[in-house]
């Protein structure tokens, strides 16, 4: 039977320095994590308490830069659109005026455009679309005067046109019975200056403008009966006469084919018909120049 063992004074009194060594060295690495985490916890607090207080972060001045880009871009697509819209309906109204063909000049609907497909494809940046936007601005602009200033030029084309007496002084029929010149008179029978020609035609037929004008006589007058005067641009004055009723008065406006008397034979007429007459600066002129003589029926008694 073995004997139990006393440990020695000096065996027991090196277990409890390990022992007491091992709770310090505990103690020690709790302590500090302790002190660590109450630290971390503090730092933690500070730079929350530093985040209410201190300014927002400045922002990255690329970004800045390209948002103020983007911007810039925006205004100028609206701009572009506005003008685009402005071109669109000036040309429409110049298709119009010009008498164009509507679906070969069509500005409601963008122009045909294509490209195959190995096109080689370039990066884009916002600046290089903003200056592309730029340059379509400019040319707009200038296509913009260019189109308002072709409008100025048909317009004057127009009106000049108009002003002119041209055409025929009846709406519907009507054949040319005695020209400008010296003639027997039908009534006395002696040679006199006939100052315009005679247009026969059924009575009651219209009697229109010739050109744009301003009346400057409308009732009787003489041999002439009834008769209308209108003076238009350039000196020009057109005499409508013998007419049965005058269906405008003094100082109205007329445009060229408006309705301005009936056909009739009054004052010193043997029949229906329009003695028309052109004048220049108060003096007669021939007004053969100044008719559409293209249908043959008109001229058929010459």
């Amino acid at each position: 039977m073995q004997k139990a063992t006393t440990p020695s004074p000096l065996r027991a009194a090196g277990q409890t320095s390990v022992f007491l060594l091992v709770i310090m060295a505990a103690a020690l690495v709790a302590g500090g994590i302790g002190f660590w985490l109450g630290k971390y916890r503090i730092a933690e607090a500070d730079l929350a308490a530093a985040a209410r207080t201190a300014p927002p972060p400045a922002a990255d001045p690329s970004a800045a830069r390209a948002a103020a880009d983007i911007d810039a871009v925006a205004a100028r697509v609206g701009a572009l659109q506005a003008e685009i819209m402005r071109i669109n309906a000036l040309g429409q109204r110049l298709v119009e005026m010009a008498g164009l063909d509507e679906e070969e000049f069509d500005f409601a609907n963008p122009a045909p455009a294509g490209g195959p497909d190995e096109a080689v494809l370039h990066k884009t940046s916002v600046e290089n679309v903003a200056q592309d936007l730029a340059k379509v601005l400019s040319e707009l602009d200038d296509r913009k005067r260019k189109l308002v200033l072709l409008e100025t030029l048909i317009m004057e084309r127009d009106l000049k046109r108009h002003s002119t007496p041209e055409g025929w002084p009846l709406r519907i029929g009507g054949v040319v019975t005695s020209k400008f010149g010296y003639r027997r008179h039908p009534i006395t029978g002696r040679r006199s200056m006939h100052k315009g020609i005679d247009i026969a035609a059924k009575h009651g037929t219209d009697i229109v403008a010739m050109a744009d004008g301003i009346v400057i006589f409308s009732g009787r007058k003489g041999g002439y009966g009834k008769i209308v005067e209108v003076r238009h641009a350039n000196g020009l004055e057109t005499r409508y006469a013998h007419n049965h009723r005058n269906l405008i008065t003094e100082g109205d406006m007329v445009r060229k084919g408006q309705v301005i008397a009936k056909l009739g034979s009054t004052g010193r007429s043997t029949g229906p018909h329009i003695h028309f007459e052109v004048r220049r600066n108060g003096e007669a002129v021939n007004p053969m120049q100044y008719l559409d003589l293209s249908k043959k029926s008109r001229v058929a008694r010459l």
